[in-house]
């Protein structure tokens, strides 16, 4: 077209005055957060030195009963809850990872002195792929699996422990986009030795960060009791403490935002559905269903952006809705991006198409509590005149 785009990468003025972030970011009502904080500051109970608070001790119920798992432990983050784990289970050596993990769980291993082993994803799921996991136990070396369940979906936990079994490793999972999710009626949190959960604002049960480590193992759970530095712990446990024990006030926050989870989980659905439907007809943009998860928390919006129908690469659409004051942002930008500088981890490109596909084609969408359906049109408006008007806006890249 010859005409100049109304974008504002072109020109124009920005759809939105203040950045639309990616997360989630519900909350509950101030009236609710204050009677919470006030009975806290009344009891005089904040974070015990020695034992978890009696909100955290209604919290762990609650979460029991939520994920159907006999054990769930909250921790006062996420980061820490996976050092419990990665250390508790034994992991040392090399630990088959995806490129999608989270950066706390990626951090855990460094922690534990182990070494990430990259394995392939599915590029139609963005799910671990199962062959590239058996080609890596196959090849030998392995010590265990921490697996993503990635963007509001599941890993194929079926086939990932018939494998853990098959080569007797461990297997236990970054559940943080699955919080909420079920496998067949089964809740993620469920499945392999342990599963860690992250209560950061950017997930569906946001408070003041905040995890969870949920396991139906009695004698893992005495010791993550023991790392997270309670003062009562089973016999021959470990006494080594990462003094991880979460505070009332963090507790408070997390059983309200389980009395709202259905609430926001719907309204992530709505949302979500929305995004299908208003891009549902634009060529070369594919926004991703949560696969694996019989029942998902839809907390990511994950589109897939095939450059030569659309028209603009998936930076250059990033490029767009940024001017917009819209963050858009890669699912990861490389294999090896969880990881940072770190020089240990172990791959090869040649067998990671998958994943290199997915850090060149995928894109987050903001989806959540600050989001509104109106806001969502507005988004997709702009991807579609982003579609309609590529030529031009490649012309402002130089390309």
């Amino acid at each position: 077209m010859s005409a100049a785009p109304s974008l504002a990468i072109c020109g124009g003025k920005p759809r939105f005055s203040d950045a639309l972030a990616i997360g989630q970011f519900y909350r509950p009502e101030w009236a609710r957060y204050e009677e919470a904080a006030r009975d806290i500051f009344f009891r005089r109970y904040y974070v015990s030195q020695r034992a978890v608070g009696p909100l955290v001790v209604q919290l762990q119920g609650r979460l029991q009963d939520f994920l159907g798992v006999k054990h769930a432990l909250p921790v006062g983050n996420a980061a820490v809850g996976f050092m419990i784990a990665t250390h508790v289970v034994g992991l040392r050596g090399r630990v088959v990872v995806t490129p999608s993990l989270s950066a706390e769980a990626a951090q855990s291993l460094a922690w534990s002195n182990c070494r990430p082993v990259l394995a392939d994803i599915d590029p139609a799921t963005l799910q671990v792929s199962t062959a590239s996991l058996r080609s890596l136990l196959k090849d030998g070396g392995i010590e265990g699996l921490l697996v993503p369940h990635c963007c509001a979906g599941a890993a194929p936990v079926d086939e990932i422990e018939a494998l853990a079994s098959e080569y007797d490793v461990p297997a236990y999972y970054d559940a943080t986009q699955a919080f909420g999710c079920k496998v067949s009626g089964r809740s993620v949190g469920t499945f392999g030795q342990a599963e860690v959960f992250s209560f950061d604002a950017t997930n569906i049960l946001g408070m003041a960060h905040g995890g969870c480590l949920a396991t139906n193992d009695d004698a893992l759970a005495a010791a993550f009791k023991a790392m997270r530095g309670d003062h009562v712990v089973g016999p021959g446990t470990s006494v080594q403490s990462a003094t991880a024990r979460m505070s009332e006030i963090q507790a408070a926050v997390a059983l309200m935002m389980l009395d709202d989870f259905e609430h926001n989980r719907d309204n992530n659905q709505l949302q979500h559905r929305c995004y299908r439907d208003r891009l549902r007809n634009t060529p070369g943009i594919r926004v991703l269903r949560p696969t694996g998860a019989s029942y998902s928390n839809f907390q990511n919006v994950v589109g897939i952006v095939e450059s030569e129908h659309f028209g603009l690469s998936r930076d250059q659409l990033i490029a767009v809705l940024r001017a917009e004051n819209v963050t858009a942002e890669p699912l990861f930008s490389s294999p090896r991006a969880p990881f940072g500088e770190r020089s240990d981890v172990e791959y090869d490109a040649r067998l990671l198409q998958g994943a290199e596909m997915a850090a060149q084609t995928t894109l987050q969408l903001p989806i959540g509590g600050r989001v509104t359906i109106e806001h969502i049109e507005r988004i997709c408006d702009v991807i579609n005149e982003a579609h309609v008007h590529a030529d031009f806006i490649r012309s402002k890249f130089g390309r």
